[in-house]
């Protein structure tokens, strides 16, 4: 088991123990719960097991809690200084957009592996090509795949640009770390199907971390 601690507000705060599960169709090993979540799903709409609320790049700093205050005061670095979600509702609805419009930083912190990320030490937010390869391994290409899954992944909504309210919990939103112009890719599972596409990066979404 990994013991992580979460950072809020530059204090730990907050200790998970994390186990391992093992996908034996793709051989890959990812943690069995979301980042932040108190629990292993006991069903696809546990909201003990959705986790935190990530927006696409950024640091656990606060900002992922589901009860963290908001600001329309957009970040002008990936370290925004604060733990406040950042709302916009313009283009191109990213809580930074005044540095690193290709994403390439951002992407490359959400790849660490020594801990310094958002992922314990040896884990990592997975791309596009990792999200879509364990899709694919499901039972069925939906809600129900998802949660019969090695990984239990719940319908985990998600928090939403304009005002950081949650909503959608029918559906359950992942980001991967993969960047797409200036949009990131994500995974949408629904009741009706599954599947990778863009999305604006101030949207605030669940994070299964990979080992890498």
């Amino acid at each position: 088991d990994r013991n992580f601690n979460v950072l809020t507000n530059g204090k730990y705060e907050h200790q998970f123990v994390y186990m391992p599960v093992t996908n034996s169709t793709t051989g890959r090993t990812w943690l069995d719960r979301n980042l932040g979540a108190a629990e292993v799903c006991t069903s696809a709409t546990d909201t003990a097991c959705y986790g935190d609320y990530y927006q696409w790049g950024r640091k656990a700093d606060g900002h992922e809690k589901i009860t963290s205050a908001t600001t329309a005061t957009l970040a002008t670095s990936i370290d925004p200084g604060h733990g406040d979600f950042i709302t916009i509702d313009s283009a191109p609805y990213d809580w930074a957009t005044a540095i690193d419009s290709s994403g390439s930083l951002r992407s490359a912190n959400w790849s660490k592996t020594d801990g310094s990320g958002i992922c314990p030490v040896g884990y990592r937010v997975p791309t596009e090509t990792e999200f879509d390869a364990e899709r694919l391994s499901w039972s069925s290409n939906n809600a129900a795949g998802a949660f019969a899954s090695k990984l239990k992944l719940p319908l985990t909504g998600y928090r939403h640009t304009p005002n950081g309210i949650r909503y959608g919990q029918s559906e359950g939103y992942y980001w991967s770390s993969s960047v797409d112009n200036t949009a990131s890719r994500r995974l949408r599972i629904l009741d009706t199907g599954a599947y990778m596409t863009s999305l604006r990066r101030a949207y605030g979404f669940g994070i299964r971390c990979l080992k890498n």
